[in-house]
């Protein structure tokens, strides 16, 4: 009886996956069948192996894990409790596995159909006709034959939706070829495209899909570029489809290759095909924000770095002097460097500037470093913005690096006349109310005989 239980549960697995495998082409049906043994051994068979040598009697100090076959006497008696503790193993085994491919096979199919409602409805139809029967197979052998009442409740679900996953299929299907993508198989993603394509060459989907694997992953543009021209010159092709393909390429056109010419002839396509139409107007508008050149597509795509006011909360931190002589020697390196650029080009104010810095923040050399800074003041092509920064450069070192505050206020107030406007105006405003409240803290103390601390620097918000 058990060896028939055994049977029977395989026998639900194998049913519904014959009738699946019967409906998919040759391939993908030598695909699943090979998969499903392979499975078999692993899932089913090894777990039964093992549950075999466990229960063998083979030497006293490697007992059975079952105690009837240890308590059996010796002989026939302990073979035939071993064949039953094993028809039991092989039902309770098979059962689950076969339950836990049924579910599998389930959600297999679900991806395939459709209309998911119907799918759905015919899973609760059939659990509401099969879980009471699963529930009493439950209820009275208890939890060792759960696999077996979930085959019970499983198996005529999966044979009865296999139809849905085939029904009324409309176009091709590119399910494989997405899977094969996400896997970064593109080559085997192109196959399976192309294979679907034969079976319906003007499918726009497919030719859509097959120039993004050309753009994207192949890195073949032009190639890409000729698929969705000859797809949108296609009578097949209906004008959305068209307005669709043509945005898209120029997409990539300006994202993989920076080319705003190409991207601005894939737009005006889209203008000479449908002109009057709200497709013309919403192209014409992406003509407008087109760069005007690849060097302007570029530059639109790189980074834009803002320097802060050197007089903002960083002048609170310590001096970045370098931790190693390895570090200073790197930093004198580059140095020298600055120098013999500046001997070639003394307006150099990107140069001289970075010597500066040099000089002040890693060489300790703050002195050297306000000297550059009055010499960038004094260049006549220097702008406003560029000004006041190194103004507030004067200040902040000299006072973070000089100690000295009234050298440093009053090159701020000289900041705040030139340029009232400017963020290191503003900076300098704040930082000066902050030397202001100092003192004032420092004054207040004195009068109450508090005993004196160091300068406290406050953070406050700009």
């Amino acid at each position: 009886m058990m060896w028939l239980g055994v049977i029977l549960t395989v026998a639900g697995v194998w049913v519904p996956a014959s009738n699946l495998w019967g409906r998919l082409p040759k391939a993908q049906a030598a695909d699943l069948r090979r998969w499903l043994r392979l499975w078999a051994a692993k899932g089913m068979g090894v777990p039964l192996a093992l549950w075999l040598i466990c229960n063998s009697d083979f030497s006293e100090s490697f007992p059975p894990i079952l105690g009837q076959i240890q308590a059996a006497a010796p002989g026939l008696a302990t073979f035939k409790a071993w064949l039953e503790a094993a028809g039991t193993g092989f039902l309770v085994i098979s059962s689950f596995w076969a339950a836990l491919t049924l579910g599998w096979l389930l959600v297999v199919i679900r991806q395939q159909v459709e209309d998911r409602r119907l799918f759905n409805g015919a899973v609760a139809g059939w659990s509401f006709l099969l879980l009471p029967p699963a529930a009493l197979i439950l209820f009275y052998f208890g939890a060792a034959s759960a696999g077996v009442a979930g085959v019970v409740w499983l198996a005529p679900i999966a044979q009865g939706v296999i139809p849905l996953a085939f029904h009324a299929r409309t176009g091709p299907a590119y399910y494989t070829a997405t899977a094969k993508m996400q896997r970064d198989k593109y080559k085997e993603a192109e196959e399976a495209v192309i294979q679907e394509l034969e079976k319906e060459e003007n499918d726009f989907n497919g030719w859509l899909l097959l120039a993004e694997l050309y753009a994207n992953h192949f890195g073949d543009l032009a190639g890409a570029d000729r698929i969705i021209r000859e797809t949108c010159a296609h009578p097949a092709t209906n004008a959305s489809q068209v307005c669709a393909a043509l945005n898209q390429l120029a997409d990539w056109h300006m994202n993989l290759a920076n080319d705003p010419a190409a991207a601005r002839s894939a737009l005006e396509e889209i203008c000479r095909r449908f002109p009057d139409t709200h497709m013309n107007r919403m192209a014409r508008l992406r003509l407008q924000q087109l760069p005007g050149s690849r060097e302007e597509a570029i530059a639109r795509r790189t980074p834009k770095y803002f320097s802060l006011p050197a007089l903002g909360d960083s002048l609170d931190q310590a001096a970045a002097v370098p931790a190693s002589p390895a570090e200073k020697k790197e930093a004198a390196a580059r140095a020298n460097q600055c120098v013999e650029k500046l001997h070639e080009d003394p307006d150099d104010m990107a140069v001289r500037e970075e010597l500066a810095r040099l000089l002040a923040e890693r060489l300790d050399r703050a002195g050297a470093a306000i000297e550059q800074i009055e010499l960038l003041l004094n260049m006549p092509q220097a702008s406003d913005d560029q000004a006041a920064g190194w103004m507030g450069l004067l200040a902040a070192w000299r006072i973070k690096y000089l100690g000295d505050l009234q050298k440093g206020r009053e090159t701020m107030e000289e900041l705040i006349r030139r340029y009232p406007q400017s963020t290191h105006a503003f900076a300098a405003r704040r930082r000066i109310n902050l030397m202001d409240l100092e003192a004032k803290i420092r004054a207040a103390r004195s009068a109450a005989n508090l005993p004196t601390e160091k300068p406290i620097s406050l953070s406050l918000p700009p």
